[in-house]
């Protein structure tokens, strides 16, 4: 068998363990390193994968990863984001669908602090649709807003996936970041505006209310530390005072010293955050070294250049590639966990996009914006699942999934401007660094 074969036969074999609930970290790792087993000799195959655990997990970028992660669960467990939603509600309350475009701003702010999809939608769910259902708004629009809004967190900074994606491509953190913030907010505005235009024309799917409890000045108070993080963490690096690594600790230092200010977050609720920090952080390593260790090995096979070289002698134009590449990525995001078809994909994926000639920045953005629409898109989207978990139980899976197809239909919209003017997500980190 040659090497080629291997290649797509390991792949075969990653998918394969994944449907038999294999944990994906251990079925990418597991098939790559029997691959280097049939290509090399034992003790060159076991040298090759013993170094990629302790590479993936000494690089500095890495470090990155577990300080967000900190400094968001800081955020959530101190109270920080308690406010948010409230604040969000003065704003735009009293527009059509107020309380749902509340939500959806909210999310886009608390995903600053937290970095994590289904984290942002299960606070936002916890806070946002009890309230919604109260007003009399549709189940299907109140619980479909949270599991569509928490997907900006993957891409206004801080955000987990574009750090990963960034170590893995061996692009800019930095660069990174900023580029995710228009496609971020691009996709918060076209939610806000479906929103809008579908309560003016049915005002019984979202009743208008009055923003009730704590003024508008007691809701700046208890949510001025997350504008705060956000400058903290976005201009230093701007101004070049500290690498997005660094930033992460700058901000988590900073997220303790505000929550033990405010009060309430003691030694206790620190510990209980250290832990679950080290555990996600623990969860995504796992995964991402299994990746790293099937990039390795495709490498060996010269798979990912033998696709590239086919589908460039194919002639395809970039935007029907492009097209394609969506379509492998919305149905894989259907069924996996996202960082797992991030890292799968790139693996084969990135050596195509580089033959091609895209920017790796612009094509970051929108790989994770085809991760994060997986995440919503039927028969099994994460978020979806997470909406449900927060909902009363009357709520069903089908109007849940009903609702999301509005916010599918903006997606469309936004992917469509992004695929076609790629200075909307170049033009800030060009400026700005």
């Amino acid at each position: 068998m040659s090497p080629l074969e291997q290649g797509g036969l390991a792949l075969l074999g990653a998918f394969v363990l994944i449907g038999l609930r294999v944990p994906i970290g251990l079925a990418l790792g597991l098939v790559s390193f029997v691959g280097a087993l049939a290509l090399l000799p034992a003790k060159a195959a076991i040298s090759l994968m013993a170094r990629v655990p302790q590479e993936f997990a000494a690089s500095w970028e890495f470090a990155a990863v577990p300080l967000f992660l900190l400094m968001g669960n800081i955020a959530f467990r101190s109270g920080m984001t308690d406010g948010i939603f409230r604040l969000a509600e003065h704003l735009v309350g009293r527009l059509p669908g107020g309380l749902a475009i509340a939500t959806n701003f909210a999310a886009a702010g608390f995903g600053a602090a937290s970095g994590s999809s289904i984290a942002t939608t299960v606070a936002m769910g916890r806070a946002a649709i009890p309230e919604m259902l109260r007003s009399r708004y549709d189940p299907g629009l109140a619980t479909a807003v949270c599991a569509c809004s928490g997907t900006l967190a993957a891409l206004i900074p801080p955000s987990i996936p574009l750090i990963v994606y960034g170590i893995l491509a061996e692009q800019s953190v930095a660069k990174l970041f900023f580029a995710g913030i228009v496609p971020g907010l691009l996709t918060a505005a076209a939610y806000a505006a479906m929103i809008l235009i579908r309560a003016h024309r049915n005002p019984q799917l979202a009743p208008p209310v009055e923003p009730a409890g704590a003024s508008l000045a007691d809701d700046l108070r208890d949510v001025w530390p997350l504008p705060v993080l956000a400058i903290c963490v976005l201009g230093g690096i701007y101004g070049g005072v500290f690498s997005p690594s660094e930033a992460g600790a700058v901000g988590a230092l900073f997220a303790a010293l505000f929550a033990f200010l405010r009060g309430g977050f003691g030694l206790a609720q620190l510990w209980q955050t250290l832990m679950e920090t080290v555990w996600s952080t623990a969860m995504i390593l796992f995964v991402a070294i299994g990746a790293f260790m099937l990039t390795r090995y495709m490498a060996l096979t010269g798979l990912p250049v033998t696709v590239a070289d086919a589908v460039q002698s194919w002639n395809l134009s970039p935007m029907v590639l492009l097209v394609v590449t969506a379509l492998v990525f919305v149905v894989l995001g259907m069924f996996l966990d996202p960082f797992g078809v991030m890292l799968i994909s790139i693996s084969v994926l990135l050596p195509l996009f580089e033959r091609v000639g895209f920017d790796l920045i612009w094509i970051g953005i929108i790989i994770v914006k085809y991760i994060e629409i997986g995440l919503i898109t039927p028969p099994i989207g994460l978020n979806v699942f997470a909406a449900k978990s927060v909902a009363p139980p009357e709520v069903s899976l089908p109007v849940i999934f009903r609702g999301v197809l509005w916010f599918l239909l903006a997606e469309l919209v936004v992917m469509a401007l992004l695929l076609t003017f790629p200075g909307l997500t170049l033009w800030l980190p060009s400026i700005m660094l």
